[in-house]
Parts: structure tokens; C-alpha cells; sequence
């Protein structure tokens, strides 16, 4: 297990993985701060904004949790006061940590910081970025996958499944694949440690529709059934990760 060192300033406590940085560099939660010291590299919008960074030789990415809906509105990136175990950042990092022991391929968690304000407080997540990985839905935009892609996108999301994590967001830009077909899982945010349920069938189909929903918005969308069935093949044949 690496080691998880803690840090405070001000009331603003940051987990970090001390194998990784050492000594913590608070400035990497800060956009403003990265840009002045040349280590911002880009950034990718969404709901939860991602900065993408280079320091000390590591390639990594900052994502600032930021609220959807309604709430999103006029409260973007404040949530209710927790204990500092139980906020959003904190407990991804948690999750990541416990996968990766598990070995399944999900990014490396280096840093988390929770920033109360009052009642409120702000979420940040910074982990290693997976070195030449687009997402499934960047990839069948340019062209058709291989069968042998196919299993072990299903294969992966078996291993997940195996040991009884439900991904509350499994859809097809939080699956990456990288220069060799290695397929990882991204963006554990409200995601939790269940028993076995209904929950799979429902990850599953919720990755469908997000596939469906991008093969109607692009003209060019390499992804047909036929697909999904050898994805389905890797699914049930998939095993348990193997633990690191």
C-alpha cells in the first residue's frame, strides 16, 4: 500500500502519496499557480474541469469537482460540510488507492485536497495522467476496434464488477485505451464499494446508452451490435484482478 501523508494549512487538509511527492506541493491545486510556474499543459472542460500538468517528471491531472444540474446553476463547486474522510475527493482517493492494491487499471491518485469555507466546502482531485490514453468515444470517432479491444473493455468492467465496485458514471468517455489496447477506468466520483446487485446490469446498460448517444451525434461513428456482443463475450469470460 503506498503511503498516504496528510497535510494541513489553514484548515484545508490535503492527502497525498508520499512515494510519489515528497514534499507536498500545495500550488498544484492552483491553475493560476501552475500556469505562472510553466507546468500547465492544457485542460479539458466538463462538468468536473480537468487541468492537465507536468511536474517533477510526472504527467498528471488536476480535476476540480464542480456541481451538475440545477444546483450547478448558482452553486458550482460548494458542497455540504463534511467530516474530511467523507468528502468527494477524499473518498475517490480512498477508492483509487484500494483499487489499484487490487489491481485493476485505474489511474494512480496522488493528491487530494478538502477546502472548507464555512458550511461549505471545495473538492479537488489530482492523479497520474495514463500516458497516451484517449477515451473509447475519442477513438470510434477515427475508427472501428479490433474484437481483441472489445474484450477487454468488457473484461475490464468485469474485474470491476468482481470485486464489488458499482462506477455510478460508466459511459464511454470514462474509458480509456491506451497505445497498446490496455483498457482503464476513469472518474470515480460518487462511486461506492456494493454487494453484488442489479447495479451491474445497470452499469452496463448505462454505458450502452452512452454509446448509442454518441453514435447518433457524429456521422462518423465506428460502433455497431455487433460490437457490444464481443464486448458482452469479455465481460462474462473476464476474471478477477490481479492484485498488486
Amino acid at each position: 500500500m503506498a503511503p498516504t501523508s496528510e497535510l494541513k494549512i489553514d484548515g484545508t487538509v490535503i492527502w497525498y502519496d508520499s512515494d510519489v511527492l515528497d514534499p507536498m506541493e500545495p500550488g498544484l491545486f492552483e491553475p493560476d499557480w501552475l500556469r505562472d510556474n510553466g507546468s500547465l499543459r492544457g485542460s479539458a472542460q466538463g462538468r468536473n474541469k480537468a487541468y492537465f500538468l507536468h511536474f517533477s517528471g510526472l504527467d498528471l491531472v488536476l480535476r476540480q469537482f464542480r456541481r451538475g444540474g440545477l444546483v450547478g446553476k448558482f452553486n458550482r463547486d460548494r458542497y455540504i460540510c463534511t467530516e474530511v474522510g467523507k468528502g468527494r475527493a477524499m473518498r475517490e482517493f480512498a477508492l483509487l488507492a484500494w483499487m489499484r492494491r487490487k489491481g485493476l487499471p485505474v489511474p494512480r491518485p496522488v493528491a487530494a485536497r478538502h477546502r472548507p469555507s464555512g458550511l461549505l466546502y471545495r473538492a479537488d482531485l489530482i492523479t497520474e495522467r495514463v500516458p497516451g490514453a484517449r477515451s473509447l468515444a475519442e477513438v470510434l470517432q477515427e475508427c472501428a476496434l479490433p474484437e481483441r479491444d472489445w474484450i477487454a473493455i468488457g473484461s475490464v468492467i468485469r474485474q470491476l464488477h468482481s470485486v464489488g465496485v458499482n462506477h455510478a458514471d460508466l459511459n464511454c468517455r470514462n474509458i480509456l485505451l491506451d497505445a497498446s489496447g490496455q483498457a482503464w477506468l476513469i472518474d470515480f466520483d460518487k462511486c461506492e464499494r456494493r454487494e453484488s446487485n442489479r447495479w451491474m446490469k445497470q452499469n452496463l446498460a448505462r454505458l450502452r446508452r452512452s454509446i448509442e448517444k454518441e453514435k447518433r451525434k457524429h456521422k462518423r461513428f465506428n460502433w455497431s451490435t455487433d460490437d457490444w456482443s464481443v464486448l458482452m463475450s469479455g465481460y462474462m469470460e473476464g476474471g478477477v484482478p490481479q492484485a498488486r
